[in-house]
């Protein structure tokens, strides 16, 4: 196959992982982005989640989902041995709590529902549950443990890719990208905020959130991404063994999960919020996930407050990824990654790759394709 000379517009975990996968095949790959690893990516917690984010309504996604949950172990390993940086991969698996009696009752069905498709959920009794994590609180009514659901370092992997893609001859070039404009033969060419052009054989629209604010798009592609603002905190702990695996809890019927990373970083998470491109920290979900985290955790309020940050979830028009060529052009879509971002690129970014030097969608996304737009 000859190479490719490919555009990918956006750098964070969905545009930089194709770019990684692209580069790997010797195709000649530039990404636009401004800020490359600081969007989305940076502020997400890293779970690898697929159990604990099923859906009733998602059984499809939850497959695409867990095959991408698959390759993280391979993907990882492949990224690492170019950037000779760890992403943080735990195979720690996630434990499921719920707080107080309507709590537990909601997390059985949710449990019954998950084994139904062949998901293991292991209940856990008090002493286990203390066995594994001795500083949380409790008595809970609902503890249970999925071994399939770990997690990576969202912020060192992000390092890691950046790393990759640049020691494999990506060139990055830290502009935003105003206009993707159709030209006379039907093909798209880049336009930069200060006016450049570049005209590569394969544009890749990878740009998160953003897509609504980039002119010249079809009005089905800009409208098919929606913000979904996440509030997101991470604490210090004086001792790293505080908690030790992902915690996924309902308490008093609020969702909550906090991360721990090796030196003692607390992530703690998240707010789903339909407000558009609101950058505004608001005080109630902060002192709610705290609240509610210290019930489950009570050694946390001895924690330092590090940090707090509001990023904006790529939503699509429902709720599931966007992946493929846009009708006979020259572009190719990897957007509506939504709360499965660092998740589903693994896989998503196989399958893009694979589409554009094939020219066909993969099977296995075909209803995730950018035909149904």
């Amino acid at each position: 196959m000859p190479n490719l000379n490919v555009g990918v517009v956006g750098g964070g975990v969905a545009g930089l992982s194709a770019a990684f996968r692209l580069a790997k095949h010797q195709h000649e790959i530039t990404v636009y982005d401004p800020s490359p690893a600081f969007g989305a990516s940076h502020a997400a917690a890293g779970m690898l989640a697929p159990a604990s984010e099923a859906n009733f309504s998602e059984v499809p996604l939850l497959r695409l989902m867990q095959h991408s949950n698959e390759l993280w172990p391979s993907f990882a390993k492949e990224i690492e041995a170019v950037s000779k940086m760890a992403v943080g991969l735990r195979m720690d698996g996630t434990i499921i709590l719920g707080y107080e009696p309507n709590d537990g009752r909601d997390l059985e069905r949710q449990a019954e529902f998950q084994r139904e498709l062949g998901i293991e959920v292991t209940r856990l009794n008090r002493h286990q549950l203390k066995d594994l994590e001795p500083d949380l609180g409790g008595p809970f009514p609902f503890a249970a443990m999925i071994t399939s659901d770990n997690q990576l370092d969202n912020r060192q992997l992000m390092a890691s890719l950046l790393k990759a893609v640049e020691l494999l001859g990506v060139k990055i070039v830290r502009k935003g990208v105003a206009a993707l404009n159709k030209t006379a033969v039907g093909d798209f060419k880049i336009i930069l905020d200060d006016g450049q052009t570049a005209s590569p054989e394969v544009v890749l629209l990878a740009a998160g959130s953003q897509v609504g604010e980039i002119g010249g798009l079809p009005s089905e592609i800009a409208n098919s991404i929606r913000p979904v603002k996440g509030q997101i905190i991470r604490v210090q702990s004086q001792s790293p063994s505080l908690l030790s695996h992902v915690i996924r809890s309902k308490t008093f019927g609020k969702t909550l999960y906090m991360v721990p990373r090796a030196d003692g970083e607390i992530v703690i998470g998240a707010t789903q919020e339909e407000v558009g491109f609101d950058m505004t920290a608001k005080v109630r979900p902060i002192a709610e996930m705290l609240t509610n985290a210290t019930l489950l955790l009570p050694g946390l309020g001895e924690a330092d407050f590090k940090e707090q940050s509001v990023r904006f979830r790529p939503g699509s028009f429902d709720n599931a990824p966007i992946v493929g060529q846009y009708g006979s052009s020259n572009l190719f879509l990897c957007l509506g990654h939504f709360r499965h971002g660092i998740l589903l690129s693994a896989a998503l970014s196989e399958y893009v790759a694979s589409a554009i030097e094939t020219g066909r969608q993969p099977s296995g996304v075909e209803q995730f394709g950018a035909a149904r737009l």
